[in-house]
């Protein structure tokens, strides 16, 4: 299948840049993305915790670089990941998206968050994190925005999680979402510790 995202004469995102080359776009989009997050709280506040809101983060992130930020793919995605032994993660099918984001938030908003110790927080935001993550409902970007919504949703159920730590295990994050993705071998432990880690340094 073509996939409507890409150059016809380049392996490149089309993106408001023009750029045609990998590497020059994922600095551009790197340096824009970094000073877009420094006051993303500021500029996406208060409201619900919803769909509509995680498409506003992804759009305030990378609607400089992409005309379609904030907008669900319309293709199918995948991607080999190291860590699942070249496999891809089972993502939403563009059919399905709009549903299984809004189930995902659903299951995020209905746990009584106050109630909870660190330890059973960890655990539940887990796995109730992963499942919105393997939405992937856009076509770049779902990491930066679904963790800016994570933390955005910590913070305001009581559990401020430490951002620095976060970015600054990008690779590390990223990978245990990958993990915890898998299907009936879905492994949570690593995306545990490290919320757990964000939870107890906020």
């Amino acid at each position: 299948m073509k996939d409507v995202y890409m150059y016809d004469d380049a392996e490149v995102l089309k993106n408001r840049l023009g750029i045609k080359n990998e590497e020059e776009l994922n600095k551009a989009e790197g340096d824009i993305t970094c000073i877009r997050l420094l006051d993303i709280d500021k500029e996406i506040s208060g409201g619900l915790f919803d769909y509509a809101r995680l498409k506003a983060i992804h759009k305030y992130i990378f609607g400089d670089i992409y005309e379609w930020a904030g907008k669900e793919r319309v293709v199918p995605i995948v991607k080999g990941e190291r860590v699942l032994g070249g496999d891809t993660v089972r993502y939403s099918i563009p059919g399905c998206i709009e549903n299984d984001a809004n189930k995902a938030i659903d299951d995020l908003n209905s746990v009584k968050w106050q109630e909870l110790s660190i330890d059973e927080t960890a655990s539940i935001f887990s796995v109730l994190l992963a499942a919105l993550w393997q939405v992937h409902p856009f076509r770049e970007g779902n990491t930066r925005t679904i963790i800016t919504f994570a933390t955005q949703f910590a913070e305001y159920n009581g559990f401020k999680m430490n951002k620095a730590l976060l970015r600054d295990n990008a690779e590390y994050v990223r990978d245990s979402l990958v993990k915890a993705s898998d299907g009936p071998y879905s492994d949570y432990q690593y995306l545990r510790r490290i919320i757990h880690d964000s939870i107890e340094k906020g």
